[in-house]
């Protein structure tokens, strides 16, 4: 880029699986990631920051004052505003006390029959019934210690609001942040799915919106296309339709690299981060932590994507080269989107008018 050149890429940091334990972790994290933008890729300038869920490790009030600390550090560092931040929870964000309580055991006399929706049999002669609002409130320690301190609000317990749009009309850019644990308890530990009711909601949205020729960016946490596959995927053909390209996740530590195709035209770019942090007897074997860092040229609409590995906890960051070619694998891809940003080249049009006037 020569001298005096605008910078027009537009960079989203992609951070998946953090389990932050401690503020000092956080900071040493911070530390790590920011010498690693700064002296290996040469980033002065991060435009969004987006967290796939996972933030702490058993969603405790000292867990998410580490977490804040590593995301106030970055939004801080970078300028960020709340509405450049994008974060939904994962499967640890959701507190298994809290979850525990909302079920008690009632005895055989006392059950309907056949048992209605909020029973769940045992197999052992017990059956536990859930109390829906004490059930919501698994995620009250996410929302109160963390999700409220970055955007001033509580994330919503109720699960038709749990599709949360940000627009971002700045660089017409529109994400969606998806809660893929909203059913998840003690006795559903694989119970991932979206609500179908929140997809509706946010779709509705977006269709009467004025969003037609918007990149489209879908978040969640959990995978849809390996064994770990939350229930219902039904959801990705509405998103395809409503012309989102790209959906980010985390939930597997692992990077990878995946598309759903609705039809010819139509689909999405699924991109997948691995742990940022996650201790060691939880990564998975031969595969170190990794983030992405998102670089899309607003002229081509070319996504590059950078994909960014350390072997060790306190060590420095470094290229993951994984993709391609598996005898000269590369650390990045592209993938091409229906993107373009007319603001870019009315600015720079305006620019060179405004010198050939001086």
């Amino acid at each position: 880029m020569s001298m005096g050149q605008v910078d027009q890429q537009i960079r989203i940091l992609h951070l998946s699986d953090i389990h932050l334990g401690t503020v000092d972790q956080a900071k040493r994290y911070f530390t790590q990631l920011a010498t690693d933008l700064k002296q290996n890729l040469k980033v002065k300038q991060l435009n969004y920051l987006v967290i796939s869920g996972d933030i702490a490790n058993y969603s405790t009030e000292d867990e998410y004052k580490a977490a804040f600390e590593l995301v106030n550090s970055i939004v801080k560092h970078y300028g960020l505003d709340p509405s450049r931040v994008v974060i939904i929870p994962g499967n640890h964000d959701l507190n298994w006390d809290l979850a525990a309580d909302a079920y008690t055991y009632v005895p055989h006399h006392r059950l309907p029959n056949p048992l209605t929706e909020e029973y769940i049999s045992l197999g052992d002669s017990r059956v536990l019934k859930c109390d829906s609002e004490k059930y919501q409130q698994r995620f009250q320690y996410f929302s109160e210690c963390f999700y409220q301190k970055i955007y001033n609000e509580p994330y919503p317990l109720k699960y038709e609001d749990q599709a949360i749009l940000y627009p971002c009309p700045q660089d017409k850019i529109l994400f969606l942040g998806l809660n893929s644990c909203w059913e998840i308890d003690n006795e559903h530990t694989e119970r991932a799915s979206i609500n179908s009711n929140a997809v509706a909601k946010a779709i509705e949205e977006i269709v009467f919106g004025n969003y037609d020729d918007w990149l489209k960016i879908a978040v969640w946490h959990h995978p849809v296309t390996t064994a770990e596959s939350m229930k219902n995927v039904e959801f990705l053909e509405q998103l395809a339709v409503s012309g989102f390209q790209i959906a980010v996740h985390g939930h597997i530590h692992e990077a990878k690299n995946e598309v759903f195709r609705y039809d010819t035209g139509r689909g999405l770019h699924i991109i997948t981060a691995g742990t940022f942090g996650a201790i060691a007897n939880h990564q998975v074997p031969g595969i170190p932590l990794q983030y992405n860092l998102l670089v899309l040229n607003p002229e081509t609409g070319i996504l590059t994507v950078e994909t960014r590995k350390k072997e060790r906890t306190d060590g420095a960051w470094s290229a993951d080269a994984r993709w391609g070619d598996k005898n000269n694998p590369s650390p990045r891809y592209e993938i091409p989107l229906k993107y373009s940003f007319p603001k870019v080249t009315q600015e720079l049009q305006a620019d060179s008018t405004n010198l050939k006037k001086n």
